[in-house]
């Protein structure tokens, strides 16, 4: 039988066994018989179709029926020994190909920092910082060239580098989100700056010598076998810690690329579906090397420091903290894989009741709904949001670039870089408001137009409006806008602090202005009824985006500005230092604009999709109106 005649023969009886799944009052004997039902066609299917979606699709079905059914004989402790157990190592082994590629990436640019450093001997100094190097060249100079590790209290160490170090790792797995691409750059500069940190230390001693009058093979084991080398004392205290902290990195890059992987390539599913799956996954792969993260800085604050250890048990440390890591992340995934049938469909469970449907205006949506429908309606949108901001964007940019009267920006006032504090800084640069208070109008309005649109004409392509309608929107929208510019150009912290806390309420004051066409002064009126019962809605709403949309910013903008305009394009670019400052300022510029702008763009979406259930939960004409067709039917 093809397999479009087995699905057309059955599909009917698959969407019975969701909605049975769905029912609460489902019996457990409902539940075995459809059980017995689903592992006879999963059956079926992996004879006959092993490598078609089907058979995931029915295995996702059969797990899900399984652990209904077995649902009251696991407990807690079960739970977690079978993620360390079993799902956690088949989610690394399901990601083989992205950590081995995270691997690739990070070695390959350790051995072209440890190249570059040969060529240039003040490539350390642009990667390490000058500060860091004068530091190190002090401490070997004084006899302690590891002193950097015992500077500090045991707790003073490890707590800050456990900090750091969990932000480096959930901050590389973050940037997957942007096709994988954002991972990669943090394995780039990773691998690059400790081949050029171990490289300064060889550097400083006598390897080159023994190589070129023995041979790179002889030379190196005659030279690491001396007494008070550099490069044998800083190979050993930064491998104690380093085995696991850069092991658990390297995996990190790993999770991030699944992460981007389900955007780039969703298969038979939605993109939407598969990006789901990939982040559950990668975010599986973050929790496992939590632990190990943790024991890394354990030893960096309490073992590396104390470089009088013996050098043979330091060095059977860093072979056994290699051994766990290849064990654990790559044998042992190996091994149970192996031994489970179609590990595959066990890893990637398609999300098969969440069966996308038209935005229904009248339903009263939970908190995470209404954070779902959100990222469903802006990730279905995006490419048309993406040109739009990035369009405003350049055209932001522009006047700063080609500015000879210097009256947006003064270029002489920031030498160094240029932040999210600058970008509004309008007491300083008034035109430079004016133009960033146009664009944050024109995609105030584009955006709440274009949402409502979506949400009320879901199957209407036309964009059409009143213009009644239109003028309640751009005045609204000017409204909003002079609200949020005005409080910003005060210039008070706190008051710009409170600017971006009302920019959400005021968006939703928009949003109600559209939809009721109605001015934004009744709209304001009508708000405080809207939200009075439903408020933390609107506040837990509002702060999970907020700080989706900060961690964003502090990964992906700070750390492409600093790692990859400041530190790397413009360095290779031009050595001009007025127009390496300008290049910089007008990238970072770029960038900051893009964020907030599509950070706007989601507060419109999260407000246009909440407005639906304040007014149901608030009127509840549908409520009314089947209440009353009942009545009439009788």
């Amino acid at each position: 039988m093809k397999e479009s005649d087995f699905i057309e023969q059955n599909k009917e009886k698959w969407k019975n066994f969701e909605h049975n799944l769905l029912k609460k009052d489902a019996t457990p004997q409902e539940i075995s018989k459809l059980f017995v039902q689903i592992t006879d066609d999963l059956s079926y299917a992996r004879t006959f179709y092993r490598a078609r979606s089907v058979k995931i699709y029915l295995n996702g079905v059969a797990k899900l029926l399984f652990n209904d059914i077995n649902k009251a004989k696991k407990n807690n402790w079960s739970v977690v020994s079978d993620f360390w157990i079993k799902e956690l190592p088949l989610v690394i082994y399901s990601a083989r190909r992205a950590m081995l590629i995270s691997f690739l990436v990070f070695w390959s640019c350790f051995v072209l920092g440890v190249v570059t450093s040969i060529y240039s001997p003040d490539f350390a100094r642009t990667i390490l910082g000058d500060s860091y190097i004068e530091m190190t060249n002090k401490n070997i100079a004084d006899g302690s060239p590891m002193h950097v590790y015992a500077d500090s209290g045991e707790m003073e160490t490890f707590l800050p580098i456990l900090l750091n170090n969990l932000k480096v790792a959930f901050t590389t797995f973050f940037l997957g989100v942007f096709a994988s691409i954002g991972s990669l750059i943090i394995m780039m500069y990773n691998g690059v700056m400790v081949g050029v940190f171990q490289f300064f230390f060889v550097e400083k001693d006598a390897l080159t010598a023994a190589i070129n009058n023995s041979g790179v093979l002889s030379g190196f084991f005659q030279y690491f076998f001396l007494e008070n080398n550099l490069f044998r004392k800083s190979f050993l205290s930064i491998w104690t810690h380093g085995a696991l902290e850069i092991s658990a990195i390297i995996i990190a890059g790993g999770a991030g690329i699944t992460l981007g992987k389900g955007l780039l390539f969703p298969r038979t599913y939605t993109r939407f579906q598969a990006f789901k799956m990939s982040a559950r996954n990668g975010l599986k792969i973050i929790i496992g090397i939590s632990p190990v993260i943790l024991l890394a800085a354990f030893v960096e604050g309490f073992v590396t420091r104390h470089t009088d250890i013996s050098s043979i048990i330091r060095f059977s440390f860093i072979l056994l903290s290699l051994a766990f890591v290849i064990i654990y992340f790559v044998w042992y995934p190996r091994r149970i894989a192996k031994k489970t049938t179609d590990f595959e469909s066990i890893v990637d469970v398609p999300p098969v009741y969440n069966e996308s449907k038209p935005f229904n205006p009248y339903d009263i949506l939970s908190v995470n709904q209404l954070f779902s429908e959100t990222l469903r309606l802006f990730f279905k949108n995006f490419s048309t949001y993406f040109l739009l901001v990035f369009g405003c964007s350049v055209f932001f940019v522009f006047p700063m670039v080609m500015d000879p009267l210097e009256l947006f920006f003064i270029r002489d006032y920031y030498t160094t870089e240029y932040t999210l504090v600058n970008y509004f800084n309008y007491s300083e640069f008034p035109l430079t408001g004016v133009l960033g208070g146009i664009l944050f109008l024109l995609i105030l309005v584009s955006s709440i137009l274009f949402t409502q649109h979506r949400l009320k004409n879901t199957n209407n392509t036309k964009f059409s409006f009143k213009k009644t309608s239109f003028s309640n929107t751009l005045i609204s929208c000017l409204m909003c806008v002079s609200i949020f510019v005005g409080l910003i150009v005060i210039g008070n912290g706190w008051v710009i602090f409170l600017a971006f806390l009302l920019l959400p309420l005021l968006v939703l004051m928009c949003c109600i202005s559209v939809n009721e066409n109605s001015s934004f002064f009744r709209a304001v009126g009508q708000i405080g009824r809207l939200l009075h019962k439903s408020w933390w809605k609107f506040i837990a709403l509002s702060l999970l985006l907020s700080v989706i949309s900060m961690l964003s910013y502090t990964s992906f903008v700070s750390v492409f500005v600093k790692f990859i305009i400041r530190d790397g394009l413009i360095w290779s670019l031009t050595a001009d230092q007025e127009m390496a400052t300008t290049i910089t300022i007008a990238l970072a510029a770029f960038l900051i604009s893009f964020s907030f702008l599509m950070y706007l763009i989601l507060i419109a979406s999260s407000s246009g999709v909440l407005y639906f259930t304040l007014k149901e939960t608030y009127t509840a004409e549908n409520l009314i109106d089947r209440i009353s067709r009942i009545k009439s039917k009788k």
